[in-house]
């Protein structure tokens, strides 16, 4: 009996298809994997370690060195400045040019005023001092002012560059607006010496209407609480705020003084103006005004004090 051969079961399209595609998929090649990545993470790693150990070789002794030049260098850009001094040209003061830049040097100061009484005598050689001494120069006077003809106090006129003439309040006012400069009030409520033109100026507005500054810190006054007035006295009415030693002998120099943000006599007059200084310093005390009676006599030198 011949065997018959069972004929082949033909499957549909599909199922060979789907071997065809399992097929080609054992024999499709394994992707290389893309290593760009993997190098990144690795240099990443690599870099962060590297600072670790340089982070850990400096110490704690060395980041504070660090941090302590860091702030060093931020407080450089500050500096005081002393804008009421006097020499030898007032007649209650024996400082000679001379030694006002020296004294200014050596108390640390980044720049000075000088105010004589009435007076610019002192200009020209503070000029060449001042650029010698690397210290910046602003020029200006102190003013006896009236009102009506009587005596009323005395206001300080910074940042000038002629001598103002004229003693009227209003004139003066007038005079130094016209030099682009500012007026401050000197010592406005110490005893003996205190501005009795506020009252008389404020009939018709405001103060800062006429009076742009007042002198927050003086070294001289008799009493700290002058100076406590004088800042709230200023902070109630808006106005600029000054400071100074006063000195009218060679060792108050540097008593008092502004701290400002500030490298040449333009960015110091700005900064006073925004309001971004600080008033600070010393009272000098007795023995300045019992000298000053000395000088009124002719009785001491400069180099009394040398």
């Amino acid at each position: 009996m011949q065997l018959k051969e069972a004929p082949l079961a033909l499957g549909k399209a599909s199922d060979y298809t789907d071997s065809t595609e399992i097929i080609r998929a054992k024999r499709k090649p394994t992707p290389v994997p893309d290593i760009s990545a993997t190098t990144e993470i690795t240099r990443a790693k690599k870099k962060t370690e590297a600072q670790d150990i340089k982070l850990k070789k400096i110490g704690t002794s060395d980041f504070f060195v660090i941090k302590k030049r860091i702030h060093e260098k931020e407080e450089s850009e500050f500096g005081k400045f002393d804008l009421h001094t006097h020499t030898k040209f007032s007649p209650c003061a024996v400082t000679e040019p001379e030694t006002l830049v020296r004294k200014a040097k050596q108390a640390g100061l980044k720049g000075f005023a000088i105010t004589d009484h009435n007076t610019i005598r002192a200009w020209p050689a503070l000029t060449k001092l001042a650029k010698q001494y690397e210290l910046i120069f602003i020029p200006g006077q102190e003013i006896d002012v009236t009102f009506e003809g009587r005596k009323i106090g005395h206001v300080l006129a910074l940042f000038t560059y002629d001598k103002i003439v004229v003693t009227d309040i209003l004139d003066v006012i007038d005079e130094i607006k016209s030099q682009s400069a500012l007026l401050s009030v000197s010592h406005p409520f110490d005893f003996g010496r205190s501005f009795k033109g506020f009252d008389k100026l404020s009939v018709t507005g405001p103060i800062s209407k006429y009076i742009p500054a007042v002198e927050t810190f003086n070294s001289r006054v008799l009493k700290e609480e002058a100076n406590i007035k004088a800042k709230d006295f200023a902070e109630k009415n808006g106005l600029f705020q000054t400071a100074g030693s006063d000195a009218h002998m060679p060792y108050e120099i540097g008593n008092g003084y502004l701290i400002a943000r500030a490298s040449t006599e333009l960015e110091l007059l700005r900064e006073i103006k925004l309001g971004r200084v600080v008033a600070n310093g010393k009272l000098s005390g007795l023995a300045p005004r019992l000298h000053t009676l000395g000088a009124y006599m002719h009785l001491i030198q400069d180099k009394n004090f040398r």
